[in-house]
């Protein structure tokens, strides 16, 4: 199976400062990078990820959003695209021999697959 693990969750918000107050100053988790628009905690398992929701994300305020690890993104892919599903973004170079396949699920939600 070339899906190995979550690799981020995601929540996106029109109000990151309330968030952010939350997860770095209540549930005390490090920030592992942060800008006006992104905050970024480390935990033990898969990172979280705060974004902010403005302009034309704004109707994304109060949605999730993750991404896998996997070790055959090619492959799965390919897999994905026999299927029929709805691709957004096709290994698309993300720098660093990384790159990252985004599925848009039937219900809206996108999943990111990210691999070499």
């Amino acid at each position: 199976m070339p899906v190995r693990g979550i690799s981020y969750v995601a929540v996106w918000s029109k109000d990151l400062a309330a968030n952010r107050h939350v997860f770095a100053n209540v549930l005390e988790l490090p920030i592992a990078y942060e800008d006006e628009d992104i905050v970024v905690f480390e935990t033990d398992g898969a990172q979280l990820v705060l974004q902010r929701a403005t302009g034309a994300d704004e109707r994304l305020d109060g949605t999730i959003q993750f991404g896998f690890n996997v070790t055959e993104l090619e492959s799965l892919t390919r897999t994905l695209v026999e299927a029929g599903q709805t691709i957004e973004l096709d290994r698309e170079d993300l720098g660093m021999k990384q790159h990252v396949t985004v599925l848009r699920l039937p219900s809206g939600q996108s999943v990111e697959f990210i691999g070499e």
